[in-house]
C-alpha cells in the first residue's frame, strides 16, 4: 500500500472519529446536558463580546461560566450555596446590610455555613431531574431561612429544630400571631410553593448521562468529611461553639446553618467520658451523706411560674401614671427575694419551668430543645414533686392553657403529680384581646386543690395572663396605668398593654394572698417569672440586670429568715428545700454537697444516668414508682339523661365547655349550657346507648371520661 493511499485512510479514520463525536454531542445535546465550551472557541467569543452592550456582555459571560463547569456540577452547587446562605444571614439578622457585615468581618465563619448549604445541595446530583434537585433544597433552606424571620419578629429566640415539635402547639395558637388576612396568604404561599415544586418536578429536564452514583457518592463522603474536620478545627480554636447558652446570640455568631443544623443533630444529654457505674456509685455514696440539720417544717407549698413577669420600673425612659406593681414590690421588701437568672428570653417557659421542677440546667440538652418535648414526657424525674411527695404532701399542677401544650399532661405525670387542673377543667375564665386567659381564676383552682386533702400540699402552678404576642392598636386593653415610652408609637402601644396585664396579675397576688391567709394554714408562696417580654428590650434598657434575668420572692407566714440573694433558676427549689430543711433528691443534695467548680459536672453525671444511662444511683434502675395522674379535682359525672323534642338534655357534675357527650365511641356535637347541663341537637338517646361525658381539647385529645351511663 502507497503511503498516499495509508494517509487517506487515516483520515478518513480521524473523520469519521471527528462524526462519532458529533453524534455523541448531539446526543448529550438533546438530554438537556450542556457542554462545555472549547477554550480557543471561547476566547474568540469573548473578542466578538467588545461590540455588545456592557449588561448583555455580562450574562453572556455568567451563561458560559454555568455551561463551562457543565462536567463539575459542583461549581453550580457552589454557586448556589455562596448567595443563598448570605440571604439566610439577612433573614436571620432581619436586615440587609447585618448580612454583608457578618461574611465580611467572620469569613471563616461564612465559609464554613456555606459550606454546610453546600454538602446539602450535593444530593441533588444523585437525581436524575437535577435541577428540580437543586431548587427544591434550596427552597428548603428559604423556607427554614424566612420562617425564621418571621419567628424574630415576635420573639428573640431563633427558629429551631425543636419547634418542628411544637407545630401542633403553634398551630392551635395561629390566632394570636397572625390575622386571619395573614393566615390566608400563609396558606395560600404554602400552596404556591408546592405547586411550583410540582410543575417544576414535571416540566424540569432529565439527565440521561451517566450520574456517576459512585463518584457522586464519594464526593458527598469527601465533603462531610471536610465539614466535620472544620467544624473540629472551629470548635477547637474558638472560632464557633457548641455550647449554645444563648440560642439567639449563637445564631448570629456562629451563622444560621451551622445552628439550625446543630439543634437537628444534637439532642439529650451526651455521654459524659467518666460515665461508669463505680464513678455513679461515689457521687451515690458521697449524697447520702448529706443530711438537713435543724427543724424540718412542713407548710404548704405554692409555687407559681408567672407569665413573662418582671418588674418594669427596671426599663430605661418607661414612664408609667403609678407602679403596675405595688403588691410585688411590697412583697420584694418583706421577704426573700433576688434576681433569678432563667435559661429563656422572649419565649422558653418551659426550659425555666424544668429547670425550677428538677434542679438541673437546660443547658445540658441539645441547642434550642426543650426536654419536655423529647425526654421528660417519657422518662420519669426526680424533683421538687417527688422530694415533697416524700414528705407526705399531696401534689397539684394548674395551668390556664391546653394541657398538651409543651407536653405538660405527660410531663407532670412522669413527675408524679397526683392530679393537674388544666384550661380544659377550668370555669368561669376571663381572656385577654389576644386570647389568654387571665390569672385571677387561678385562686379559685389553688384554694381547691388545698382543701382536696387533709394534709399539706405542693400546688405548683403557670400563669399565662402577660404572654406575647403583645397588639398595636388602641383599645387592646383596660387601662389601668398611663404608660410613656419612647417615639415609636407601636412599641409604646405593646408596652401599654403588657404593663396593664402586669397590672391585673399583680392584683391576683394580692387577692390570692389574702385567700391564703385567711385560709389558715402554713404555707410558702414561691413566685418568679419565667423570662422577660419580647419588646425590643436592650441590655442598656435595663441596667439594673441582665435580660436573662427575672425575680423571684418566697411569701410566706412562717417567718422563714433568709437572706436576700441572686440565684440561678435550678437552684430555686433547692433553696426552698433547705429553708424547709427538708431533704432533696440527688440533685438538690449535690447543689449542697459540691463546690462550684465541680457542681455542673456531677450535676451532668446524675441527670444523665437518670435520663439517659443505665439508672446506676436507683435501686432496681427504677427512678419514680409508676404514676397514674387524674386530670382535673372535680369528678365529671352524668346523672340522667333525657330526651326533649329533638335534643338529648344531659345533667350531671362539674361540665366545662370542653366536655363532649359520647354515645359509644361516637362523639356528637355538645353545647355546654352550665357546670349541670349539656345539650346534644338533632340526637335523641335510644334504650341501651351506653353514655359518657369526656374531656377533649382542641386537638381532639381525650383527657378524661365520666362513668357509663346507660340510658333506659
Amino acid at each position: 500500500m502507497s503511503k498516499k493511499n495509508k494517509t487517506e485512510k487515516k483520515n478518513i479514520k480521524k473523520v469519521q472519529d471527528i462524526e462519532l463525536n458529533t453524534d455523541i454531542i448531539e446526543e448529550t445535546e438533546d438530554y438537556n446536558a450542556e457542554v462545555s465550551a472549547d477554550m480557543d472557541d471561547a476566547a474568540e467569543d469573548w473578542e466578538e463580546d467588545k461590540d455588545i452592550p456592557f449588561l448583555q456582555r455580562v450574562k453572556n459571560r455568567i451563561r458560559r461560566a454555568w455551561a463551562y463547569s457543565i462536567h463539575t456540577w459542583i461549581f453550580k452547587c457552589l454557586l448556589i450555596a455562596l448567595p443563598l446562605e448570605l440571604l439566610l444571614e439577612m433573614l436571620g439578622r432581619r436586615s440587609i446590610f447585618l448580612g454583608f457585615k457578618f461574611m465580611v468581618t467572620q469569613p471563616i465563619v461564612f465559609a464554613y455555613n456555606t459550606s454546610i448549604v453546600f454538602f446539602t445541595l450535593l444530593f441533588a446530583l444523585f437525581l436524575k431531574k437535577r435541577i428540580f434537585g437543586l431548587i427544591a433544597i434550596t427552597t428548603v433552606w428559604l423556607a427554614c431561612g424566612i420562617i425564621n424571620f418571621c419567628v424574630l419578629s415576635y420573639r428573640v429566640t431563633p427558629f429551631a429544630a425543636i419547634d418542628f415539635l411544637m407545630f401542633l402547639d403553634v398551630f392551635s395558637m395561629l390566632d394570636v400571631y397572625l390575622t386571619k388576612f395573614q393566615q390566608v396568604l400563609l396558606l395560600l404561599a404554602v400552596i404556591a410553593a408546592i405547586v411550583a415544586l410540582v410543575i417544576l418536578f414535571k416540566k424540569s429536564p432529565r439527565f440521561e448521562g451517566d450520574r456517576k452514583v459512585k463518584g457522586t457518592m464519594l464526593l458527598c463522603v469527601l465533603a462531610w468529611i471536610f465539614v466535620w474536620g472544620m467544624t473540629n478545627f472551629a470548635v477547637k480554636h474558638n472560632i464557633i461553639s457548641d455550647d449554645f447558652a444563648n440560642l439567639g446570640n449563637a445564631y448570629k455568631d456562629y451563622g444560621f446553618a451551622y445552628c439550625f443544623t446543630n439543634s437537628i443533630i444534637d439532642n439529650g444529654i451526651d455521654k459524659p467520658d467518666d460515665y461508669e457505674e463505680d464513678v455513679m456509685l461515689q457521687i451515690k455514696s458521697e449524697l447520702e451523706t448529706v443530711k438537713q440539720e435543724g427543724k424540718k417544717q412542713t407548710p404548704n407549698v405554692i409555687v407559681i411560674q408567672l407569665e413573662t413577669f418582671f418588674d418594669p420600673k427596671a426599663i430605661v425612659d418607661l414612664d408609667m401614671s403609678q407602679d403596675p406593681v405595688p403588691t410585688y414590690t411590697k412583697f420584694k421588701e418583706e421577704y426573700p427575694s433576688g434576681y433569678l437568672t432563667v435559661p429563656a428570653l422572649g419565649a422558653g417557659t418551659a426550659n425555666t419551668e424544668f429547670e425550677v421542677l428538677t434542679g438541673f440546667p437546660s443547658g445540658f440538652f441539645g441547642a434550642g430543645e426543650y426536654p419536655y418535648k423529647t425526654t421528660v414526657n417519657e422518662e420519669s424525674v426526680e424533683g421538687l414533686c417527688s422530694a415533697l411527695k416524700a414528705e407526705g404532701y399531696g401534689a397539684y399542677a394548674i395551668h390556664n392553657n391546653k394541657s398538651s401544650f409543651y407536653d405538660r399532661k405527660n410531663v407532670y405525670e412522669k413527675m408524679g403529680f397526683d392530679a393537674f387542673i388544666s384550661l380544659e377543667y377550668m370555669y368561669d375564665l376571663e381572656f385577654t384581646s389576644t386570647g389568654w386567659a387571665k390569672d385571677e381564676s387561678l385562686i379559685a383552682d389553688i384554694m381547691k386543690c388545698l382543701k382536696e386533702t387533709e394534709g399539706q400540699d405542693l400546688v405548683y402552678t403557670i400563669s399565662l395572663q402577660a404572654h406575647g404576642k403583645y397588639p398595636i392598636g388602641e383599645d387592646t386593653c383596660e387601662e389601668h396605668i398611663s404608660v410613656t415610652y419612647g417615639d415609636d408609637i407601636e412599641v409604646q402601644q405593646q408596652m401599654t398593654y403588657y404593663v396593664n396585664q402586669l397590672y391585673e396579675m399583680d392584683v391576683f397576688l394580692d387577692h390570692l394572698k389574702k385567700e391564703l391567709d385567711n385560709y389558715g394554714e402554713d404555707y410558702v408562696l414561691v413566685l418568679y417569672g419565667d423570662h422577660l417580654p419580647t419588646i425590643g428590650l436592650t441590655e442598656e434598657q435595663i441596667p439594673s440586670h441582665s435580660l436573662f434575668q427575672t425575680e423571684y420572692v418566697m411569701v410566706n407566714n412562717i417567718g422563714l429568715k433568709l437572706e436576700d440573694e441572686d440565684i440561678l433558676a435550678s437552684e430555686l427549689s433547692v433553696k426552698l428545700l433547705d429553708a424547709l430543711n427538708i431533704e432533696g433528691t440527688y440533685a438538690y443534695k449535690a447543689h449542697a454537697y459540691y463546690d462550684d467548680d465541680v457542681l455542673e459536672d456531677k450535676l451532668r453525671l446524675i441527670s444523665y444516668d437518670m435520663l439517659f444511662g443505665d439508672k446506676y444511683m436507683f435501686d432496681n434502675g427504677i427512678v419514680l414508682p409508676v404514676n397514674e395522674m387524674q386530670m382535673g379535682v372535680d369528678i365529671i359525672s352524668v346523672t340522667q339523661v333525657t330526651n326533649e323534642r329533638d335534643h338529648m338534655v344531659i345533667k350531671g357534675h362539674n361540665f366545662t365547655e370542653y366536655s363532649v357527650v359520647y354515645v359509644g365511641e361516637k362523639d356528637l356535637t355538645t353545647t355546654y349550657v352550665d357546670r349541670q347541663t349539656l345539650l346534644v341537637e338533632g340526637t335523641l338517646a335510644e334504650v341501651g346507648d351506653e353514655i359518657t361525658v369526656k374531656q377533649v381539647d382542641k386537638s381532639h385529645h381525650i383527657l378524661g371520661s365520666s362513668e357509663v351511663y346507660v340510658f333506659q
